[in-house]
Formats: C-alpha cells, structure tokens, sequence
C-alpha cells in the first residue's frame, strides 16, 4: 500500500518514484529501505535524485516503508525537504539523531531493512563503509542491528524500470541527440579533426543549454580513421582523410536523464565505392542489433542477449567485441540495474539480472576495421510486454560522405 502523502502528489516524479519504491518492498522481502547520506554534495548516494534536488550537510536518513515514507534531518538541512512535499513526516535533530532514528525504527518494527549497498553494482552501492560501521554502532544493542541487509537488488530494480515519464524523458534526450549529430555530419570536412568535431558536439549542446552525459573530456568519443584510439578517451588530433570512418559516442542530460547514441561515416575518396570490408562490418553491426533487439524481451537475462549479438558477427566470420552489449538508461548514462553483456568476471552478477518491462537500455555491438577505423552503431530501446521498441532512428544504412 502507497502512502497517503505520496498518493496525494502523485504529478511529482519524485513522489511517484517513491510510491514506486514502496511497491518493490515485499517482491524483495524487505520491510523498510533506509538511505543515509552526509555532506551529500561530495559523497552523493545515486538515489538521492530520485526524489530529491537537495545536498544535506549533516547526516540524514530516509526510511521508507510500505505504508509511510520518514526523513530524518538536521535542523539546518530541513526546510527544503519540507517544502518538496514528498515525505509524510519529516523530523529534525539538533544534537544527534540516534534518539530519533530509533523512535522511527521501533515504530516501523521492520523485520528486514534495506541498506544501499552492492557488490555488483555501483549505483546501488550508496553507503559509504563509514556510514555502514556508523549504523552498526548507533543500533547496537537494539533489534535494528541485525535486521539491516543489503538492498542492491532492489534498488537496482528501481532504477532499471522506468516509470513513463522518465522513458519520455530519455526519448526526448534522444530526439535532441540525433538533431546534434545531424549538425555534426553537416559540418564535416576533409582535414577537420577529431578535437574540432567534439567541441562542434559541445558547442550543440551549449545551444540547447543541455550537458553531456559523461564528462566533457571525452563527451563526445570521436575515433577518426585508424589511428585513433579506442575507449573512453578524449578526441585527438586525427584528421578525416577520405577512406576513413569517422565515429562519434555522444550524449546530453535533458531533464536529469541522458541519452547514448553512437553515429558513423564512411568517408570516400571521390567516386570510389566503399570498401567491402567496410560494408560487411557495418551490416554485421546492423544485424546483431536487429538479433538482439528481437532477443530483448522480458523475463530474458541480460547475457543471452548479449550473446544473440555475439553470435551474430561470428556468424558472418567477426570477432567479438570486447565489452558488454549493452547498458541501462536513464539519470546516469550507466544507470545501474544489469547489463546486457557476457559472464565476464568483470561484470560480477549483472548479466544475470532479468530484462524487465520499462527497461530502458543501450545496443551497441562494434567491430575495428583495420585501415579504416572503428565501425559501432549504439542505438537507445525501450522494452515493452512484447520486447523492444526503438527510441533511436536506428540508420541501418551505411551512410557514406563525400567531402571536399
């Protein structure tokens, strides 16, 4: 059951993404999630900004239960939290809070308590060890103590199921970012390079009064030709020559949530016909975005999509790709929650998370092409009962530019 304060706000996104909170407690047998933050600004936990566009200086918590959702906050730190109308009660302290924390706890009687912490996931992975040991050592000597428990499931399954309007949200980010690379294309040529594409991104971006998604170092990645490197780096001094691939991984926050396309170019030399090795690189990255698309339904763990697109660009005499798939959505460009990607050790447990309706998630298998340069599409879907639908334009034409 939803609490009645959040019921009756229910037009705020936080408050809605709170009432959803409440209603993942029982699937994930716990009686009460507990968030505790402090100096907030430095040390964020990644759920703060579900509910609230607030830094707390002192240390604060946020115990939500199926009927009521309590803060808890210093003096100081507490009128903005009041005024957001989110929470059903919210209680000060001036000296110290273990008298208040526990009147909250002993009137929830909680049996599990749910603390942000994972081993897998860092966006679930909110509480510092220090606050950790500081709980521990507050509720010792009471119940509490032995009632507190990892929540990384759960708080993994709030981010990763978007409500509606935070898929809307995403699908308009995405809208802008297609409309930027369209702006890109426009502007490219011969002898421009790598460095003057990423700031023509930025200089897009600053037009709309959006950020990008990741730092702006390397926001965008632009691989020029074949000497650039590959990852996450910052763009260098590469210039497009014609024959080369030109490639940019790009993304803007729009209202708090992002969006992380990926766009290519094949450059040709006059007339000249793309290269075959080229073309089959692309129609490979095509198709195993096409194979996992139709791969992404609900219920499906995150590695068995990842390998429908593996096994697609091997099908066509590929190699794999080094990294996972895909990823989720949504505030953060890695937005927690599992990823579409192999049972590496590096990935812990999240490919074996379920894909779930709401999800929204990232497609991007890539293939090097030597003498050419990077060859990636990344395109953004939502997963619906009946699997994925594109967010993203999704060109499955080669698109290829023949520049002076």
């Amino acid at each position: 059951m939803r609490s009645p304060a959040v019921e009756a706000r229910a037009p705020s996104l936080g408050a809605r993404k709170l009432a959803q909170a409440q209603s993942l407690l029982a699937e994930h047998d716990l009686d009460a999630w507990m968030t505790v933050v402090r100096e907030s600004s430095e040390r964020p936990d990644p759920v703060l900004r579900f509910f609230l566009d607030v830094d707390f200086t002192w240390t604060t918590f946020f115990v939500v239960t199926q009927r009521s959702a309590v803060a808890l906050v210093a003096v100081h730190d507490a009128p903005d939290v009041v005024s957001a109308r989110i929470f059903d009660d919210v209680r000060t302290y001036k000296e110290g809070p273990k008298a208040a924390l526990l009147q909250i706890l002993d009137a929830a009687a909680p049996g599990r308590i749910g603390i942000n912490v994972s081993e897998d996931d860092a966006l679930a992975d909110g509480l510092t060890a220090g606050l950790r040991d500081y709980l521990q050592t507050t509720l010792a000597g009471t119940p509490h103590a032995s009632r507190l428990t990892p929540a990384g499931d759960f708080v993994a399954h709030l981010r990763a199921v978007k409500l509606d309007e935070e898929r809307d949200r995403v699908a308009r980010a995405v809208e802008k970012t297609e409309a930027i690379f369209d702006a890109i294309r426009d502007s490219l040529a011969i002898g421009i390079t790598a460095r003057e594409i990423a700031a023509r991104a930025h200089a897009e971006a600053d037009r709309l009064g959006t950020r990008t998604a990741w730092p702006r170092r390397h926001c965008p990645t632009v691989t020029v030709g074949p000497h650039a490197a590959v990852g996450h780096v910052a763009p260098g001094e590469e210039k497009i020559t014609p024959g080369c691939v030109v490639h940019v991984d790009f993304g803007i926050v729009l209202d708090g949530y992002c969006s992380d396309l990926q766009r290519l170019w094949y450059v040709a030399a006059g007339s000249a016909d793309v290269p075959p090795e080229v073309k089959k690189a692309h129609a490979a990255v095509v198709g195993a975005i096409e194979s996992a698309a139709q791969a992404l339904r609900p219920g499906v763990p995150g590695w068995q999509v990842d390998q429908v697109a593996r096994a697609h660009l091997v099908s066509q005499g590929i190699p794999e790709y080094g990294h996972a798939l895909g990823h989720h959505l949504g505030r953060a460009v890695h937005d927690g929650g599992g990823v579409l990607g192999p049972r590496w050790e590096r990935y812990g447990k999240e490919p074996m998370e379920p894909v779930r309706v709401g999800n929204v998630f990232t497609l991007e298998p890539s293939v090097y092409v030597e003498g050419h340069g990077l060859v990636s599409l990344e395109e953004d879907v939502v997963v619906g009962p009946d699997g994925a639908r594109f967010l993203s334009r999704f060109p499955r034409q080669l698109p290829i530019l023949r520049l002076a």
